[in-house]
């Protein structure tokens, strides 16, 4: 709010010691020492590398994953925790308090910034909070690879009107935002790892007119199409565009049945990228659900399989948990033209006059989704609301009563507890006889996927929003990719453009960015903050402000109760200021904590 005052800020000094919870496997009894944080000598930064003072840090339900599997979550797969514990914590507003000699020319202490924790080096990804040292820990290094990655710095300054927790929770919001700027490239991607199948189909003239348009984008690249002994005309465009783009080429001439086999697939994965897949495959003809399976195992991180398809398929096992973790994109045509399962490929960006169902939104990124949906100048004509936990569904009641919406926008809410899945399906399906134009699935159960497919109508996207395991497989029928254009995407994390984003949208008060906060507490509680996210104790986020250790975990309506100076400066009783930020750090900050 503007004309409100900065939280007190002691001196910028560094102390001796840092509290820290290290998570040396899984489950709560392996995170920090007979359940306290910690304390350990505060670190100090090589010339390369920034300290940092963790002013907010968001619990994301992320964090409840990593606390369950230990070493087993993918993005710590294998790692020895005991040995090289993880430090939780990425949704990170931070404070500048040393800079390494090589960095002064780029950074000042007391400098406040938010963190992009999807840090990428060499295109590995080395994310805050699970590859590197995270937030929750009073004092923390940004080292290398955040401020030298493959996206250059991952830090963006944070205005000074921005409270810490608001700064903390612009992270997760980005995410969300992420979400609905989702867009179909340019398929092939120039100078990438192409996977080209083509049948002999004497009869059949296909094409991809999209070579035409092809332009370098970079160095190097390998193109790998297999075709059919008896040959295709299509083969030596192919061959012509990659040349063009001065990529390797290897062609390979196959029986039918070779071509078609899901083995054959396998093998040149392994072959031509290191097992790591392909950009870009290009299926023709009539493929079989089997090699379409394998075709979908073989795609790289953000990888796009386009097929055509001239008759009904078998379902097809789908891996929903990569397409979600790994943004991977499925794209079909009844076409001769190949390009057209791109053409017909919308992106994810809300529209007038639509319709938007979210499933499994009532914890906090689906007030995100339903905050953001309402906000949009041209927002959905009709948005409906699924949740198991009426409790839940009456906070989102609230929410809307509180800040209104568009008249505009229809607003359905809808209980699915103890409804069995057909049964869900024909009341959504009387919500909108005629399907929804996007579906965000925030539910991490598999068989919803199965459950709301269905539900789309032509052209619709259902995008994966809930981080579903990989290597779970969800039958569904593909054809409908080809004949009614539908789509299904994944969403996971964001990227820098979108963080800069949705800062300058927290920043100029378009996105209501502190209305999900509804929790509070210091890094003592974390365990316990744990807790409450996985029992679902809060309808909104919970924030930790790590260098106020004692304040107990409060939900902001005990405030009244606990702290009524920090209550009376809430806006509207019930939503975060600075303002409030302020008293809390006057009421609980100590110059030493030790």
């Amino acid at each position: 709010m503007s004309g409100e005052s900065a939280p007190p800020d002691p001196e910028l000094r560094v102390p001796e010691y840092t509290l820290r919870w290290n998570l040396y496997g899984a489950g709560l009894a392996n995170l920090g020492r007979a359940g306290k944080p910690e304390r350990v000598p505060t670190p100090q930064p090589t010339p390369t590398q920034l300290l940092v003072r963790m002013d907010a840090v968001g619990i994301c339900y992320s964090d409840v994953k990593i606390v369950r599997l230990g070493n087993q979550h993918p993005k710590l797969f294998g790692r020895d925790l005991r040995k090289h514990p993880a430090v939780m914590g990425h949704e990170i507003a931070c404070t500048v308090v040393q800079v390494g000699d090589a960095l002064q020319h780029r950074f000042r202490v007391g400098d406040r910034y938010v963190v992009q924790a999807d840090v990428y080096l060499g295109g590995k990804n080395m994310a805050i909070g699970y590859a590197l040292d995270g937030g929750f820990t009073q004092y923390g290094l940004i080292t290398e690879p955040a401020l030298f990655g493959d996206d250059g710095c991952y830090l963006l300054p944070c205005p000074e009107h921005l409270s810490y927790a608001e700064a903390a929770l612009v992270e997760p919001w980005a995410c969300v935002v992420a979400s609905y700027r989702l867009a179909p490239r340019p398929t092939p991607r120039p100078n990438a790892r192409w996977l080209v199948l083509l049948p002999h189909t004497p009869e059949v003239h296909y094409r991809c007119r999209a070579l035409e348009s092809l332009q370098p984008d970079s160095e190097g690249g390998v193109a790998v199409v297999a075709h059919d002994t008896r040959g295709n005309a299509l083969c030596k465009a192919f061959v012509q565009a990659a040349q063009r783009l001065d990529m390797m080429v290897h062609t390979l001439a196959c029986s039918p049945d070779r071509l078609g086999s899901p083995e054959l697939v396998s093998m040149l994965k392994a072959q031509y990228t290191g097992g790591e897949g392909f950009d870009d495959i290009l299926l023709f003809g009539e493929p079989s659900s089997a090699l379409l399976e394998a075709c979908i195992n073989a795609l790289a991180y953000g990888g796009h399989l386009s097929f055509t398809c001239h008759r009904p398929l078998a379902p097809v096992a789908v891996d929903v948990g990569r397409l979600h973790y790994d943004r991977l994109m499925v794209m079909g045509t009844t076409s001769w033209d190949i390009s057209d399962a791109q053409t017909h490929t919308r992106s994810t960006a809300l529209s007038e006059g639509e319709s938007l169902l979210l499933l499994g939104a009532g914890g906090p990124m689906g007030q995100m989704h339903l905050h953001y949906a309402l906000s949009q100048p041209d927002p959905p004509a009709r948005i409906v609301v699924v949740d198991r936990h009426e409790e839940r569904l009456d906070a989102l009641r609230s929410m809307l009563a509180v800040s209104g919406h568009n008249p505009s926008t229809e607003v359905f809410f809808y209980n699915a507890a103890g409804v069995p899945p057909e049964h869900q399906q024909e009341a959504l399906h009387a919500l909108r006889p005629f399907g929804y134009s996007q579906i965000m699935c925030l539910s991490s159960a598999p068989e919803a996927v199965s459950m709301v497919y269905p539900l789309l109508s032509d052209g619709g996207v259902l995008n994966l929003f809930a981080g579903i395991p990989r290597g779970v497989k969800v039958p569904l029928d593909l054809t409908l990719f080809a004949t009614r254009h539908l789509r299904l995407m994944g969403s996971s994390g964001s990227s820098m453009a979108d963080m800069a984003h949705c800062l300058r949208l927290a920043s100029e008060g378009a996105l209501p960015v502190r209305r999900v906060l509804s929790a509070i507490g210091g890094l003592n509680t974390l365990p316990e903050a744990i807790r409450a996210v996985l029992e679902h104790r809060y309808s909104g986020k919970v924030v930790i402000f790590p260098n106020l250790p004692t304040l107990p975990l409060l939900g902001l309506d005990e405030l009244p109760a606990r702290l009524p100076e920090v209550a009376n400066l809430l806006e509207e009783g019930r939503f975060w200021t600075k303002a409030a930020e302020s008293a809390l750090f006057c009421r609980f900050r100590s110059s030493d904590p030790f």
